[in-house]
């Protein structure tokens, strides 16, 4: 072999290396710096399989609370009764409200059918009861602190203030709607605290 052959040969090998001592370095930050970010794919994995054996017990056990219930008493309780005493609580709530969706959808005349000039005025006030209106007239005040979800947060004329900004458009239109429909039936609207 001449000396140039060599050269070469060496040459390769020295670029071999370099390019072996390049690999080694990228491949040690990306073992330190990976996983500090997030990016390992093993720890996620592990990450998976843990996650995977906390859920499958808990998927298992919904299945069997679903079945059967066990009430305070130590007493099994089966799931048709258990839900016909979720529904019943449901039904008591809303039952505390005169119109319980008057925050969510536009009402209709259908929607306030039967009721009187009292009962508009307080599925009025009800819209902002829910937000925590306290209000000046003292048969309001009792009707509502009456109510398992009311909370009394902000006197009335702070709440009056702010109103625009406190209340939903459907909420907005609600109370126009049954303030409306309560003058339609008492000229002035019903009178408080009488």
């Amino acid at each position: 072999m001449d000396n140039m052959t060599k050269k070469a040969i060496w040459k390769g090998i020295a670029a071999i290396i370099g390019v072996l001592i390049v690999a080694a370095a990228v491949c040690t930050a990306l073992v330190i710096v990976w996983p500090l970010g997030g990016g390992s794919i093993i720890r996620n994995m592990k990450s998976s399989k843990i996650e995977l054996q906390e859920i499958v017990p808990l998927a298992a056990e919904a299945q069997i609370k679903e079945k059967i219930r066990i009430a305070g008493s130590g007493d099994a309780v089966p799931a048709e009764e258990d839900e016909e005493a979720e529904e019943e609580k449901e039904s008591n709530l809303t039952a505390d409200y005169i119109i319980p969706d008057s925050g969510t959808k536009l009402l209709t005349d259908a929607d306030i059918q039967g009721l009187n000039a009292q009962e508009l005025n307080y599925a009025k006030n009800e819209i902002y009861a829910r937000h925590g209106r306290m209000f000046d007239s003292k048969e309001l005040q009792d009707y509502f602190t009456s109510k398992s979800w009311y909370k009394a947060e902000y006197p009335a004329t702070e709440f009056d203030a702010e109103s625009g900004s406190i209340l939903n458009e459907t909420e907005k239109k609600n109370a126009d709607f049954l303030r409306d429909a309560e003058n339609e039936l008492e000229p002035g609207g019903y009178k408080l605290d009488q």
